[in-house]
């Protein structure tokens, strides 16, 4: 009899519990629905603020990267300029360089033809001269140079500073000589010289020297003139890419 009593109220409280939940359900889903609402709305209100929050920060933006594009486009059109400068100044460099070299060949070949034309035409009054001179320097060859040669080898002494010493010392006897008489032991009269021996001509090393200044010019100076402005187009870059990074910086503080 106590165990079907038991087993009735245990019927019975399931029944009222399955009542109670089947009452309350309703009431939890929808206070879950509420809540649920609630937190969607105030994530929501979250995301607004937050993206107001961007907004209002992004506006607050707009003139340093205004500044930044304006300073982008500055510095491009400054480049440009300089640019067009670096191509006059180069242009004017080179072509200067190049119209000296070929000023100095031209004076080279003018004044060496002159000389051939000059020698030419004296050959045959300077020609008695160069036979002297050449009997003079096979004899120098054969009593002075050769004996020593031959003394220095045997003895391993040198003695080249004696035809030189001996030289100097004829060059005051010269001197004298002309101051009295009028005429030199040493060398040929002044206007033998001017006809037989000497003639002005450019120097090799004058073509050289400008050669090396025209390839100095294209190599060294004129790569330079352009230097500067790929540094100005570098910094135009760097202000265009600050002025669509989030955070933004003034043109004074970009390097």
């Amino acid at each position: 009899m106590w165990s079907w009593i038991k087993s009735f109220f245990k019927w019975m409280g399931g029944i009222v519990a399955d009542i109670v939940m089947w009452v309350l359900n309703p009431v939890i889903n929808l206070f879950k629905s509420i809540v649920k609402s609630i937190t969607d709305m105030i994530d929501g209100i979250a995301i607004m603020i937050e993206n107001f929050r961007r907004i209002v920060c992004f506006l607050g933006s707009i003139p340093k990267r205004i500044h930044n594009i304006n300073y982008g486009m500055y510095n491009t059109f400054k480049g440009v300029n300089k640019e067009f400068e670096a191509v006059g100044k180069s242009f004017m460099e080179g072509t200067a360089s190049i119209g000296n070299l070929g000023a100095y060949i031209a004076e080279f070949v003018r004044t060496y033809i002159f000389c051939f034309g000059k020698f030419a035409t004296n050959i045959f009054y300077c020609i008695f001269f160069y036979i002297i001179d050449l009997f003079i320097y096979l004899i120098w060859l054969c009593f002075i140079w050769f004996p020593i040669t031959i003394i220095e080898w045997i003895t391993n002494i040198d003695f080249s500073y004696i035809p030189q010493n001996v030289y100097k010392g004829l060059i005051p006897i010269n001197d004298f000589i002309f101051s009295t008489f009028g005429f030199h032991i040493l060398y040929w009269p002044k206007s033998v010289r001017e006809d037989c021996y000497v003639c002005k001509t450019l120097r090799n090393s004058a073509v050289t020297k400008a050669a090396d200044n025209v390839e100095y010019t294209f190599n060294t100076k004129i790569p330079k003139n352009f230097g500067e402005s790929r540094a100005i187009f570098k910094k135009a870059q760097r202000h265009f890419d600050e002025a669509v990074k989030t955070w933004v910086r003034t043109p004074d503080k970009v390097p």
